[in-house]
């Protein structure tokens, strides 16, 4: 499946392993992971860090116009110094990111990263965000991420994702069902999406099956590490 850039997600299948053995503050996952997409590139996957601030503004500039306007809904390249600021702050109870980079090459800012930001009205929910680079799409980035900030954000209380996905991104609208989520239409256009975190409702479907697999060795890895 072919995953353009928005406000989800991505599928994949292939095995993830610890990097470093020391363990972040959040004690459910570690602080590093190394891992190899569908065609076997070796990539970290890690939480993005204050210092990233250059990796990310590079990585949104190099978006497609598509990939753009899936992304925040406008056609204007780049993104808001504002909201770059944002993304990199730390906070651990209310915000956090995670990102793919590739091993050992700086050339390239990054696969992708997803975000999840709780809600201020309600402490169980979490909007969330997904960005993969035009040339790293259907290599499963997106379900690393989501399996990823999944369990960063249950291990803090939160226990549903919600994004925002437009009509056109058609793929996006049927991964999300894959999963399970529910649609609620926007009055102006596109759509509310929400997902439980909770892996008793995932459906028996591919997508699901292989959010499975990645929350399982999320939590292996994490244990042995």
């Amino acid at each position: 499946m072919r995953l353009p850039f928005i406000r989800f997600v991505g599928v994949d299948q292939m095995p993830i392993w610890p990097l470093l053995e020391c363990k972040s503050n959040l004690s459910v996952l570690l602080d590093h992971y190394r891992l190899r997409l569908r065609d076997q590139l070796p990539v970290i996957l890690r939480p993005l860090l204050p210092d990233d601030r250059e990796r990310i503004i590079e990585a949104f500039r190099r978006l497609s116009p598509e990939s753009t306007y899936f992304r925040f809904w406008t056609s204007f390249r780049g993104a808001n110094p504002t909201f770059i600021d944002r993304l990199c702050a730390e906070d651990q109870g209310q915000h956090a990111s995670w990102i793919i980079v590739i091993e050992n090459n700086d050339d390239v800012p990054g696969v992708g990263g997803g975000s999840f930001w709780r809600s201020g009205e309600n402490a169980d929910t979490a909007e969330v965000s997904f960005t993969v680079a035009d040339e790293f799409q259907g290599q499963g980035a997106g379900t690393i991420l989501l399996a990823a900030i999944w369990e960063h954000a249950h291990a803090i209380g939160i226990r549903q994702f919600v994004g925002h996905v437009l009509d056109e991104n058609h793929v996006m609208l049927t991964w999300w069902s894959s999963l399970g989520a529910t649609h609620v239409r926007h009055p102006h256009g596109g759509w509310e999406l929400t997902l439980m975190l909770d892996e008793a409702l995932l459906p028996d479907t591919s997508a699901a099956n292989s959010l499975r697999r990645r929350l399982a060795f999320l939590r292996a890895a994490s244990s042995d590490g």
